[in-house]
């Protein structure tokens, strides 16, 4: 026993390094390594369904708490660097599922990040919303909407310069996630020998100015404005059902009513919307082409039509020998 501690008293400092790392090993968190490893997945669209499905089973199983909060959010920003990818058809389901889940573990982030990932559930799950084909849960998603932008802080000159900082981070941290895999597979073919003396760990590297990680308030006030916008051209993409008009009709006219609380830049795009608007209500005052009428009439009516034109023989052409008794149901 006695030569067991002395060898491991003069062992040296290579023993001790050995001991720490199995340590730190074992106090390894898992949740937080799987986290970190599907905010390095979620932001490929190849990747993106089966690490979304593993991020959801983790919030489900209440595998999350705060001190993973943060790598949450990470891999929940990591999801939306483009955030148009959210209502392409193939996406819209699964990101829609991912943000819902999501909004139900507010008290695992701070108020900033939760502001942003208000933006993102815009995106991800009030714009899917708007591609529903029931006309009760439409004009619901709408007045949702509506109130928001009613909400929205009036737009000032630092709301443009927040918008376009906020869309360059993105297109630069979208092309960094690109990029990181083609980075990873020229690391791993390196020579083993690139540091041969050890010295980077030594020589000290320049510090890089981290970026904040989360948008501050007048950026998410920006984004929020886009999303809005983006939700409204979501919503116009109903127009040609007639169920839909009227809804379209009032949510515009309400953006175009508070067009102050919208950014400068974001303007022309509000205007081409409201003249839409203009147009199609200038339309429908001439009355009805027949094109529009055979759109709008249902399946019935329009049957119904074709049989109040059907020429009926009093001769057995039709029923029982010309007896009329088909009038009653052919209207």
């Amino acid at each position: 026993m006695a030569s067991t501690e002395a060898d491991v008293s003069t062992a040296g400092p290579a023993v001790k390094r050995q001991k720490l790392s199995g340590t730190s090993a074992a106090a390894s968190d898992p949740v937080a390594e799987a986290l970190a490893k599907i905010a390095g997945f979620i932001s490929s669209p190849k990747k993106f369904h089966k690490a979304s499905a593993l991020l959801r089973q983790l919030l489900q199983d209440g595998k999350v708490t705060q001190l993973q909060g943060k790598l949450l959010f990470e891999a929940l920003k990591a999801s939306m660097l483009d955030p148009d990818l959210s209502c392409e058809p193939d996406f819209a389901k699964e990101y829609s599922k991912l943000f819902t889940a999501a909004s139900k573990q507010a008290l695992l982030f701070s108020m900033r990040e939760q502001a942003q990932l208000d933006v993102y559930g815009l995106w991800a799950v009030i714009r899917n919303q708007l591609g529903t084909d029931d006309s009760f849960a439409f004009n619901k998603t709408l007045n949702r909407i509506k109130d928001s932008i009613s909400n929205l802080p009036v737009a000032d000159d630092e709301a443009d310069s927040a918008l376009v900082r906020v869309q360059e981070r993105m297109q630069e941290e979208a092309a960094a996630a690109a990029a990181a895999p083609k980075q990873e597979q020229a690391v791993q073919e390196e020579p083993v020998e690139a540091d041969p003396f050890g010295l980077d760990a030594i020589i000290a590297k320049p510090k890089r100015k981290e970026r904040s990680q989360t948008w501050s308030e007048a950026e998410s006030s920006a984004m929020k404005r886009q999303a809005l916008m983006d939700c409204l051209e979501a919503a116009k993409g109903q127009y040609h059902n007639a169920w839909a008009c009227t809804a379209v009709d009032l949510a515009i006219e309400e953006a175009y009513k508070h067009k102050n609380r919208f950014c400068a830049s974001q303007q022309p795009t509000l205007e081409t919307l409201w003249q839409f608007v203009g147009q199609q209500r200038q339309r429908r005052r001439m009355g009805p082409s027949a094109r529009d009428a055979k759109r709008d009439a249902h399946s019935f009516e329009a049957a119904r039509a074709q049989w109040g034109r059907a020429t009926i023989s009093n001769r057995a052409a039709v029923g029982a020998g010309g007896d009329h008794k088909n009038e009653v149901w052919l209207g």
